[in-house]
């Protein structure tokens, strides 16, 4: 288990400290704030709702339930449970490449990758093209999660694995509705 977190630790200097450049510096505190995201995020549902309306608000509905899902567990369950202190409140901070605040609830898992991979995993279940550009955005949230110094890589690896579980299983509960509505249809 030691050499595990020996190894997270390893990884998160990596990124926090092996990558910083003064692109990043700016690049990654924009990434990691979910209110910039919002436009985007908006924007792309919108145009697919001019296509199909009804698809469209049936995914924004699937996406508003996924993420709450996922942010109400990992903020308030699992988090606690679990108690890991993040990087920037645990490791010294001289040796931190620390751009923004450091919270002080818990690290593990992180909401931002779990919220971010389950809107994902909704988005690219509902529309295929965007599977690879949302995979993108993903990746790129949680890297700046390390990058920022507020979580160790496992805490963002799990957090997506959380993620795309929520995700499927709001994905999965939708079909089952649908398959009964169909059934009594007929």
């Amino acid at each position: 288990m030691q050499l595990l977190k020996d190894f997270d630790i390893y990884i998160f200097y990596k990124i926090n400290r092996g990558l910083q450049n003064s692109l990043f510096d700016i690049l990654m505190p924009f990434v990691t704030n979910y209110r910039n995201w919002y436009f985007i995020i908006l924007l792309t549902i919108l145009l697919f709702i001019v296509r199909d309306w009804k698809k469209g608000l049936v995914t924004i509905l699937l996406v508003i339930i996924a993420v709450s899902i996922s942010d109400y567990f990992n903020s308030h369950i699992v988090k606690y449970f679990f108690g890991r202190l993040r990087p920037c409140n645990k490791l010294p901070i001289e040796t931190l490449n620390l751009i923004i605040g450091c919270p002080h609830n818990p690290s593990f898992p992180s909401s931002h990758a779990s919220n971010i991979f389950a809107l994902s995993t909704v988005l690219a279940y509902r529309y295929r093209r965007l599977l690879i550009p949302m995979l993108f955005i993903s990746v790129l949230v949680c890297l700046s999660r390390v990058y920022l110094g507020l979580h160790y890589p496992s805490d963002v690896i799990v957090g997506g694995i959380f993620g795309i579980f929520y995700g499927s299983v709001v994905i999965y509960l939708y079909n089952q509705i649908i398959k009964k509505h169909e059934r009594t249809k007929t």
